[in-house]
């Protein structure tokens, strides 16, 4: 071989080792790139191949009354899910079948995404079994929590509701939604090799249940109210009506009504109209519920006495160009008699003789024309203009409850304190509120003038009263009746609309309750005497033995006690099976037992699968299927 030949082959020999060595580095510098400086990014990468994660909403807190029993909580409830680009397109029809929707809805569902898609939330049991017996790829069924509340509409104003993705949107449901809600998790799902779902998965983050909250309410008087006001409104064919008990020594809400309600628990099948909790929300003109706080604001002034007595024109006054009338015409009359015979041209005269400022304080000190603050949203400060405003028809029409709008939690408030001697403590729903309840007391009149006003409402009561039927048997009673006149569309009264109204406190000489019974509309009577204060003793009859304040009965001779014991219902059955979600809670709640549910409509699984062994305190686990 020539000189020239090796020269050559010697250079071809070098340019490929040199090829070499640079396709050695080349591999080197994309090693180190692979390994090191991209090692974060393709581990990424390859995790969101073999994984997708999802959020798992938290249950809520519950919600107890004051005795600790359920008002609402969370429930475990089946939910159809789906790997959208998973799902076979053959499988479809099948799919939608099973869950009762079209196959264009399940279709249009599952092309808005390419990962995790809900398909249908919070459905029955039987109907997730139906879809999971399929076996189809790509879906599956989760666990989601569904709120449910065990007295449906009882409590339906009160508390509100919760939509699917468990955010309260109503009631108390929405004013503590913060506190209910928990922190929710968050699911890491795996795939195999060619990208499907397998089966359970991972949590990243588990939900932390929200808290819990305990209101004022006692689950039992909010269930002789409701019921004490629906039977109230059927018989007046009204148009409805509102009841709110008060505790009044430390302002405890024990129940707040309304009629007609609603089931929170399927809040869709009602119009928003009829969601709101119109205790707190709606006002009306109290009528003749005012005039004790216009008599005490005359007692207070100093310039009267309750002996004092009062010309009433003989049942027509007249005001600058406006003329006053009373139902019944009565001459003279004092304060006591005012109240009794409901005289509107007698708190007129006192009102004008006083002067607009010491009336307007007096009922802006008892809480009118502000909101309670008591936490729940939508309440309504009511109607009060300011003294200013008033002159001498204002000053005498707003004496007997004209001119003046209030909502029936405010008028319960402000008979809390003719009950607490004078004092004002403000109405708390919170349980664990009572802190802030003392903190907003304050003194609207001497102990004195509250007393003396007392004592003019339980004549009111009396058989020369207005207020006559509202006493239950063995109880005084000190309240008062109100008829107002509706305003209509033009501002004026009108001749056909009426709202009847009781206001009164239980027992006189040891106040234990509160109650304001509104009727709005009522048909057959429009007085509140008659339309009202039954309601009102209905819900006392049965709320003040439950408390344990024993009545007394007047057998010619001094008062004696009478007991009066409130039996409780016995369940001696073996089995829950076929009960709803309410009857197997009053069934675990008079054995004493702790209960687990799961599922809503109706038993039908139980463990232990006889519950006559079962002991207080131990454990019942129920499924509930529709």
């Amino acid at each position: 071989m020539s000189d020239k030949q090796q020269v050559f082959v010697r250079r071809r020999i070098e340019a490929v080792a040199g090829l070499l060595a640079l396709g050695m580095v080349l591999l080197l510098v994309r090693a180190v790139d692979l390994q090191w400086l991209q090692a974060d990014y393709l581990t990424s990468l390859a995790e969101k191949q073999r994984y997708r994660q999802f959020t798992a909403v938290a249950p809520r807190g519950a919600i107890l009354d004051s005795k600790s029993r359920t008002l609402a909580e969370s429930v475990e409830t089946p939910s159809i899910a789906a790997m959208a680009d998973e799902v076979p397109a053959e499988r479809i029809a099948d799919l939608a079948r099973a869950l009762g929707l079209s196959s264009k809805k399940v279709e249009r569902k599952l092309k808005k995404r390419h990962g995790f898609v809900w398909l249908a939330r919070q459905v029955p049991p039987m109907i997730a079994e139906k879809v999971m017996a399929l076996n189809i790829p790509g879906v599956r069924m989760e666990k989601e929590w569904r709120r449910y509340h065990p007295l449906g509409p009882e409590t339906g104003h009160l508390l509100g509701f919760v939509g699917i993705d468990g955010k309260g949107l109503e009631g108390a449901e929405l004013s503590w939604n913060s506190t209910l809600t928990g922190e929710p998790g968050i699911r890491q799902v795996r795939r195999d090799a060619r990208g499907h779902s397998l089966p359970d998965g991972s949590w990243l983050r588990e939900p932390a249940p929200g808290k819990s909250i305990k209101l004022t309410i006692d689950a039992s008087i909010q269930s002789v109210a409701y019921a004490a006001l629906a039977d109230g409104v059927r018989h007046q064919n009204a148009k409805g009506g509102s009841v709110v008990v008060l505790r009044p020594a430390d302002g405890a809400i024990l129940a707040m009504a309304n009629w007609p309600g609603y089931n929170p628990n399927n809040f869709r099948n009602f119009k928003p109209g009829q969601w709101r909790n119109r205790a707190v929300t709606d006002v009306f003109e109290p009528g003749s519920t005012l005039k004790p706080f216009s008599v005490a604001a005359a007692l207070t002034s100093g310039k009267w006495k309750p002996d004092s007595i009062v010309y009433c024109e003989k049942g027509s006054m007249q005001v600058a160009d406006y003329t006053i009338k009373d139902d019944h015409p009565e001459g003279w009359l004092d304060l006591t008699g005012i109240i009794v015979k409901s005289s509107n041209i007698g708190v007129a005269k006192l009102a004008l003789d006083i002067g607009p400022e010491p009336l307007y304080e007096m009922l802006s000190s008892a809480g009118f024309g502000q909101r309670s603050r008591m936490g729940l949203g939508g309440e309504s400060p009511g109607i009060v203009l300011s003294s200013e405003r008033w002159g001498p028809v204002e000053t005498a029409n707003i004496a007997f409850g004209q001119g003046i709008a209030v909502t029936p939690l405010q008028l319960a408030a402000a008979f809390s304190v003719l009950a607490n001697e004078g004092l004002y403590v403000a109405p708390r729903l919170l349980a664990n509120d009572m802190q802030a309840a003392q903190n907003a007391s304050h003194r609207v009149m001497q102990a004195s003038v509250a007393r003396q006003v007392m004592s003019m409402l339980e004549y009111a009561t009396s058989a020369d009263g207005t207020g006559s039927k509202a006493v239950p048997v063995g109880y005084r009673v000190a309240g008062k009746t109100g008829t107002a006149q509706k305003p209509d569309e033009r501002g004026r009264y009108s001749k056909d609309k009426y709202t009847a109204v009781f206001a009164g406190v239980a027992p006189v000489d040891n106040p234990q309750l509160v109650i304001v019974v509104v009727i709005d509309e009522p048909q057959k009577s429009m007085y509140g005497g008659q339309v009202a204060a039954p309601i009102f003793r209905q819900v006392a009859e049965s709320a003040l033995p439950y408390l344990g304040v024993p009545a007394e009965m007047k057998n010619h001779g001094p008062w004696q006690a009478m007991e009066v014991a409130v039996a409780a219902p016995a369940y001696e059955a073996e089995s829950t099976y076929g009960m709803s979600m309410r009857e197997v809670r009053r069934f675990a709640a008079s054995r004493g037992l702790r209960l687990h549910v799961h599922g809503s409509g109706w038993v039908t699984r139980q463990k232990p699968a006889n519950v006559v062994a079962l002991n207080s305190n131990e454990s019942l686990e129920v499924w509930l299927n529709e």
